[in-house]
């Protein structure tokens, strides 16, 4: 399980004024997704494509989950809405346990009279899928919103009702935003992801792009500014808060979000500080490279739920930082009574213990070096009040004898 924010955050506090931290490890961003040329081949599940080619048109194939309406034209007009069972049966009439999963509309209304013929000379059936249930695609990312006629669109789950291609489910749910990314459309089946770039679709036809879709397909459509990251921001910045960011967010993004480093920040000793699955990991960032050299592998990119810290210098203590984030403290990091017992009793006080050994290359996977026990100073009013006197009638025998 991570460790949660205010874990890490009372890490953070101990670690101000304590030995420097290790040199950063290597936090240069992930190579960039491209639009590929080639379109990917993806496993095919008949059962789940929901539709058949057997004459010049697609048919929907019914399952689980679908509700059918049933109409026999006899004497007198028989209707009914019934469900198809998970194990693929259905009962009209006189007929038990049809199993239809599987079957076209066609091909169900065949089964349906036959079985009924054993009963009735010469049924009229007639049958019409009224919901479709059983092949339904997720759809998320950079989607239109829209209302027409009181039906809403958007990110949602759609049913499949026919042979339905990507492209067709985007423009159902009402298109794209103008940010959306078309060259890396995703498609997730079966827990693997296929990147397909609909831009070649619209630019050269290239159909090989708008794959045919099966129930349980999950699309993201990727937005250039969807805000997908929470990244905390603290210490010597204008501005410190948490903020949402775009997926590809990084640390000049986020400092600037910040309102920039003022103007005691340490700039060559900017942390960052990133969940782990038992510990969390801390990294040293020299900013000062970013903006005088134009070293942009120091301008690493964030993960979601990475704190960023930005001391002072090292003459800093550890209570003027305590001070300064507070009001973050409140909400963010620490609970109110861990915040209480930190900062009451005349300050915080940090057993230093032993220096910290810099120049590391590895990656930071332990508690803070040279951070000890948090000790809170218990004042004895009693016993202060015996130390006065007993300071006050030594002052006075001093006096007495000179």
């Amino acid at each position: 399980m991570s460790m949660s924010i205010a874990a890490i955050g009372l890490i953070l506090l101990s670690s101000v004024g304590c030995g420097g931290p290790p040199s950063m490890v290597d936090l240069s961003p992930p190579p960039r997704v491209v639009a590929p040329m080639e379109a990917p081949v993806m496993p095919v599940d008949p059962l789940r494509r929901g539709y058949v080619e057997r004459g010049p048109f697609p048919e929907y194939t019914v399952g689980p989950g679908d509700e059918l309406e049933l109409i026999l034209r006899d004497v007198e007009l028989v209707r009914e809405t019934v469900e198809v069972r998970p194990d693929g049966n259905i009962s009209f009439a006189l007929v038990e346990n049809l199993y239809v999963a599987g079957m076209t509309i066609g091909e169900l209304d065949i089964a349906l009279t036959a079985a009924v013929e054993r009963y009735l000379r010469e049924p009229k059936i007639d049958v019409h899928v009224s919901k479709y249930v059983s092949k339904v695609i997720s759809l998320i990312g950079a989607i239109e919103t829209l209302s027409i006629a009181g039906n809403k669109t958007g990110q949602g789950r759609y049913a499949l009702q026919n042979k339905t291609y990507l492209l067709d489910i985007i423009l159902e749910a009402g298109g794209t935003t103008p940010d959306a990314q078309l060259g890396t459309v995703q498609v997730i089946r079966d827990g693997q992801a296929y990147i397909f770039n609909l831009q070649r679709v619209l630019n050269f036809g290239d159909v090989s792009h708008n794959p045919i879709l099966q129930g349980d397909d999950i699309i993201i459509v990727p937005g250039a500014s969807r805000l997908t990251k929470k990244v905390v921001v603290l210490g010597e910045v204008n501005q410190p808060d948490v903020y949402l960011l775009a997926s590809d967010a990084s640390l000049l993004e986020a400092v600037s979000k910040a309102g920039g480093l003022n103007t005691v920040a340490l700039r060559d000793d900017i942390r960052i500080i990133r969940p782990g699955e038992v510990k969390p990991e801390m990294f040293t960032v020299d900013f000062k490279r970013i903006t005088t050299h134009g070293d942009l592998e120091q301008n690493v990119v964030l993960n979601n739920n990475d704190i960023i810290f930005v001391p002072r210098s090292f003459m800093g203590d550890v209570n003027d930082v305590i001070t300064k984030i507070e009001p973050l403290l409140n909400v963010l990091l620490i609970p109110a009574t861990y915040r209480d017992l930190y900062t009451t009793g005349g300050g915080l006080r940090v057993d230093t213990g032993d220096a910290a050994v810099t120049g590391t290359t590895a990656g930071f996977t332990r508690p803070l070096p040279g951070v000890g026990k948090l000790v809170v100073p218990v004042v004895d009013e009693e016993q202060q009040a015996e130390d006065q006197e007993a300071a006050e009638e030594e002052q006075n025998k001093k006096e007495q004898s000179e």
